[in-house]
């Protein structure tokens, strides 16, 4: 088994860096293990896909536009991201989704794979990150530690 968790998202624009704050204090958390992948994906896009490749189990953390109050969690399987709202929820979605397309049409795509999202207040070129989505970064953190570990003990519990 070979778990990713993948941050996504620009800290110069205030709530978009929450995924990479969340695999930066996931890391500190839980160091790095052989079978968890942690990046900083940035806003890398397209070039994420080599990281990817070889995953079993996928979990992408970023800021996303679903119509919360600002801070609120969803969790989500990627597959379902397109039929839960119409609208682009996430700065990252379109690209992102292009990474998941190609990942489809290699073959490789991972046995289960999730989004857990926070719901954005603002992004500002230069602003800082929203107390509301800051204070969601332990509860994601968790969240994600909760699902390594459901997939490590072979438990589907989602």
């Amino acid at each position: 088994m070979k778990i990713c968790v993948l941050g996504i998202g620009n800290p110069l624009l205030g709530d978009d860096g929450f995924g990479v704050e969340v695999v930066k204090r996931l890391k500190e958390e839980i160091g790095e293990p052989p079978d968890v992948e942690i990046i900083d994906g940035g806003s890398l896009g397209i070039y994420l896909l080599p990281y990817l490749e070889d995953k079993t189990h996928l979990i992408v953390v970023d800021v996303v536009n679903f119509g919360g109050k600002p801070g609120e969690i969803i969790k989500l399987k990627l597959d379902e991201i397109p039929a839960f709202i119409g609208l682009k929820m996430s700065e990252h979605q379109i690209t992102f989704h292009e990474v998941i397309a190609l990942m489809n049409l290699l073959g490789f795509k991972p046995i289960e794979s999730f989004l857990i999202g926070v719901q954005l207040k603002e992004n500002k070129w230069g602003g800082e990150m929203s107390d509301e989505v800051r204070k969601s970064i332990n509860n994601v953190v968790q969240e994600v530690k909760k699902q390594i570990e459901i997939w490590r003990r072979g438990w589907n519990l989602t």
